[in-house]
């Protein structure tokens, strides 16, 4: 017997009442969720998000500057659901988060109801996916269940976002981001895997595909302003200097630049650990350096990490 599954009669011995009374509260949410599902009709046009864009990166990507900087440029309702799983319903991700803290009543309603869906229309719901494989990301089991864990929507966008690989390594190392959430992959293997999707070699992302080149992006307000086209924005650039609190702000800085974000040397840190033996092991694939230049050209200085 697995030390989870005693620690769980321990528990339910100890307190038999406490224990019956979660089962029934689990069953009660089983059978209401069931219900939804089987109410559900292929027919059913209902519209809950007039758009949906969903995010996939690989964390220390400038994830977050670029989707606060998406949502400011969207306006109207929006609907944000931050790094969520790709094997569950979203809301009772959430809600389930929410009630081992215990905080935040209302939320936790709010979610329940949703993770039964009874969901909220909005005009866009924006979504990420952190540190999953491709494959992971557009899982057929999930697509299935799409509409129940997430309502229709009428307009559908895949945002890929890339970083070089020397950067994204360094801030990865800098953060303690070893591990990824893809079963036997490293971090430069999803990092791969993604520049294959953005060169098209691969077509994992089927909806108004649009790629973001997190380097261009940092520098190029027309680049920006053609990202913002792609995704049908009504381009203002607001929200482009803010660093967000969202996974610490900055590996290097945090939040110290919020309001001045475009003062980081975010193209230069991988000099930090240019000598360091574990960080030019992670990278010393020839395949790294090949895809690292047919997206961002040559950048100067890098090659010395290659070994052998």
């Amino acid at each position: 017997m697995s030390q989870d599954r005693e620690n769980i009669i321990i528990k339910a011995l100890k307190n038999p009442q406490g224990a019956v009374k979660r089962v029934q509260n689990n069953i009660k949410d089983y059978l209401e969720e069931g219900a939804h599902i089987l109410s559900l009709r292929p027919s059913d046009s209902t519209l809950i998000n007039q758009k949906e864009i969903r995010i996939v990166g690989l964390m220390r990507s400038g994830n977050h500057a670029i989707t606060n900087w998406i949502r400011q440029q969207q306006g109207g309702s929006i609907n944000y659901l931050n790094n969520i799983p790709c094997d569950k319903n979203p809301y009772q991700h959430f809600y389930e988060r929410h009630l081992i803290y215990n905080k935040y009543p209302k939320t936790i309603r709010k979610l329940k109801r949703q993770a039964q869906g009874k969901l909220i229309t909005h005009d866009c719901l924006i979504y990420s996916h952190e540190d999953y494989s491709l494959e992971q990301v557009t899982d057929p089991e999930f697509e299935k269940n799409h509409d129940l864990y997430m309502g229709k929507s009428g307009e559908r966008y895949d945002v890929l976002i890339i970083r070089d690989p020397f950067n994204l390594i360094a801030s990865r190392l800098k953060s303690g981001f070893i591990d990824v959430k893809a079963p036997n992959r490293k971090a430069i293997d999803l990092w791969i895997a993604y520049a294959q999707e953005y060169l098209g070699e691969t077509e994992y992302l089927k909806h108004n595909k649009t790629c973001v080149n997190y380097n261009q992006w940092t520098t190029d307000v027309e680049y920006r302003k053609s990202i913002a086209q792609q995704l049908g924005l009504e381009f203002s650039d607001t929200g482009f200097n803010e660093v967000k609190a969202q996974g610490g702000g900055s590996s290097f800085e945090g939040q110290k630049f919020d309001g001045q974000a475009s003062k980081m040397d975010v193209h230069n840190r991988w000099k930090v650990y240019q000598d360091n033996e574990v960080y030019r092991q992670m990278l010393n694939q020839d395949r790294v350096f090949e895809y690292s230049e047919k997206i961002f050209g040559r950048i100067t200085g890098v090659e010395a990490l290659r070994s052998g």
